[in-house]
């Protein structure tokens, strides 16, 4: 499950509660006419308290959290349902903000509808799916169309640049509809190299975009190509958010992305508020930027001066282009970035997620297509469990050719072993019986586990870097040193503070003590 079951919940909560008759929302009209009527509804300053008020309070006790998986330890309930107010009121923001144009509000509200009532075809494709494979449905999809970009920023895990390695438009607008289709999904992860250099057959992602108008799609760019005319072309369209990177201010930034990058960064930003565009920030952890994007200059300028809706942070993962295990947190540093995201969250009532730390949040582990998870699709088709997994089992072209399906792909056995081994280790467990979930990535924080699978079943690495980190010893020994460290630290957080309940103004403070009793 991922944060988007949260926002579906409560926007299936609210329509139930309205008494609207189902059966006219699973025509593409009534979506529609519902999504004009909300977008509307939801900018009145009258209307808007009670909409608000209606979902709130679906989430106003933290065991109806609990319903999208009911055997969840009480630590993970209690991140749910403070990511999941946290998102309600980003998102709200936006909506009410008087620059955001209607075309973007019924956008959102349409994306709801089409991901809870999705017509019969797919919904029995769907259940055929669950009478198949007795799982639950994959969530989303990430895709990097194309390895060109317009920057060469050091440690990238695309290894991007110069190049013209692209998926072929068919084969991309294949795996959307595909998606849609069969699973019943909407929302689509956009990534790169850059996402808006990318063109085939005279098309990119804004004519995706385009034609897939029931999908939401969020774009995970550099943002130096955001210019004032793209903006309004992306308000327009409603159904595009980019994520833009950054990597604290500008010093730090450009250190990493180039001289001048952050200025065309904040320029970017600048149109798109002025456009009513909502948009987010993409932060990249290190050892070298923890503090500068952990404080509280950096939440007050990005979310409060600039207005990004939402947060992502990914902390540095040593693969791509000249991995190092030098800009990967330690033990400690991981840990202090898991406090301090959430101080964040709880102060400003912001939506900032960090993709490791906030596992508990999402019931571990994501990657492989488990439910409400996705697999990663690059530009040469292949297909891997994860962003940060960089080997593969199966090509897309070749599925596609073939003519398969998406499940064909997401039943291979390599992805299939990585799902068992996240219902062993919690997803399918009692709650009492659930493993440490701030430990929930099987490449990094189970590092050797990760190396039996790759010998067990042999993916491709997608690469020179990934093939050259399968022989590369020092690496090897440096991620199990971390994984022991690391297992043992968040252990034991884990089990003080997740296998119980505990308020968060209990964890900050006997930090705080744990910490001046360190200063003595």
């Amino acid at each position: 499950m991922s944060m988007l079951d949260c926002m579906n919940g409560t926007a299936l909560f609210f329509i139930a509660s309205k008494g609207v008759e189902m059966a006219i929302l699973t025509s593409n009209k009534g979506k529609n006419l519902l999504a004009s009527l909300l977008a509307s509804a939801v900018k009145n300053d009258l209307l808007n308290p009670l909409i608000l008020k209606a979902i709130e309070r679906r989430f106003d006790k933290e065991e109806n959290v609990a319903y999208l998986r009911p055997s969840q330890p009480p630590g993970c309930v209690r991140d749910r349902f403070v990511l999941g107010r946290a998102l309600i009121k980003s998102l709200n923001r936006s909506l009410i903000d008087s620059r955001t144009p209607a075309s973007v509000r019924r956008a959102l509200f349409l994306f709801l509808f089409e991901t809870l009532l999705p017509n019969p075809r797919v919904r029995k494709a769907r259940e055929e799916f669950r009478e198949r494979y007795g799982a639950d449905l994959p969530g989303f999809l990430v895709i990097s169309p194309g390895k060109a970009c317009n920057l060469n920023c050091k440690g990238c895990y695309a290894g991007s640049g110069p190049s013209r390695e692209k998926l072929r438009w068919d084969a991309f607008d294949w795996l959307v509809t595909e998606m849609e289709n069969r699973w019943g999904s909407r929302f689509v992860v956009i990534s790169g190299g850059e996402p808006f250099i990318y063109r085939s057959e005279g098309k990119g992602i804004l004519e995706m975009a385009q034609k897939h108008r029931g999908s939401y799609f969020m774009v995970y760019t550099n943002g130096t190509l955001i210019d004032e005319k793209m903006a309004e072309r992306l308000a327009d369209l409603g159904n595009v958010t980019p994520a833009i990177s950054v990597e604290g201010f500008e010093e730090t930034t450009d250190e990493r992305r180039g001289k001048g990058v952050y200025a065309r960064i904040i320029e970017a930003m600048r149109n798109l508020r002025d456009a009513g565009v909502p948009f987010g920030i993409s932060v990249t952890a290190t050892r070298q930027n923890l503090h500068e994007i952990t404080s509280r200059e950096f939440a007050d300028f990005y979310f409060d001066e600039m207005r990004a809706t939402y947060g992502w942070i990914f902390q540095y993962m040593p693969i791509g282009r000249a991995y190092t295990l030098d800009y990967m947190l330690n033990a400690e540093e991981r840990l202090y970035l898991w406090r301090k995201t959430w101080e964040m969250i709880l102060e400003k009532g912001v939506f900032i997620s960090d993709f490791w730390n906030h596992g508990p949040a999402v019931l571990g582990c994501i990657a492989a297509g488990r439910g409400g998870g996705y697999l990663y699709v690059n530009w040469n088709g292949d297909v891997t469990p994860c962003v940060f997994v960089p080997y593969s089992p199966v090509n897309v072209n070749e599925i596609y050719e073939k003519g398969g399906t998406i499940n064909d792909i997401w039943d291979q056995p390599f992805f299939a072993e990585i799902r068992r081994w996240q219902r062993d280790y919690g997803y399918d467990k009692p709650a009492d019986e659930v493993d440490n979930w701030l430990a929930p990535c099987l490449i990094r924080d189970h590092h050797l586990e990760f190396r039996e699978f790759l010998k067990k079943h042999s993916p491709k690495p997608i690469d020179e870097s990934a093939e050259k980190a399968l022989q590369d010893d020092e690496y090897v020994r440096g991620m199990e040193e971390f994984d022991r460290e690391y297992g043992t630290l968040s252990g034991e957080i884990w089990d003080r503070y997740y296998r119980k309940a505990a308020p968060f103004e209990l964890i900050f403070e006997e930090f705080r003590e744990e910490i001046r009793a360190r200063a003595k």
